[in-house]
């Protein structure tokens, strides 16, 4: 004897049956306590950034910005700014033109695409 097989309103009606769905939405997960720790460690982190980002706010010497001189001819330091790039940091200088240059570079190849 073969089993007849549902019309689709049947098929219909039983998968959209209230009492399924209400079983369905019932159907609660508990978190692991591996997701519960990891949860509270990432919360504990970002309450330490915080706390650190909060602190050295408030420790700003927020009047010594005021005393800045307000003549913007006295705030030109580029040639002070070339002269210690070429002579005390020339070699902080060259690494760092060949890391921006290495990421260009990737940059353009991740651009370009797959020619295959």
């Amino acid at each position: 004897m073969s089993e007849q097989r549902p019309t689709i309103m049947e098929a219909f009606v039983h998968q959209f049956n209230p009492k399924r769905q209400i079983a369905k939405l019932l159907d609660l997960k508990v978190p692991s306590i591996e997701s519960i720790l990891k949860t509270f460690t990432r919360m504990i982190i970002a309450g330490l950034f915080l706390a650190v980002v909060l602190v050295s706010l408030y420790g700003t010497g927020w009047p010594a910005i005021e005393q800045l001189p307000q003549n913007v001819a006295d705030q030109s330091n580029i040639k002070a700014l070339g002269v210690l790039i070429f002579t005390d940091f020339v070699i902080p200088f060259e690494i760092l033109s060949v890391v921006l240059l290495s990421s260009l570079m990737g940059a353009i190849y991740l651009a370009k695409g797959d020619d295959n």
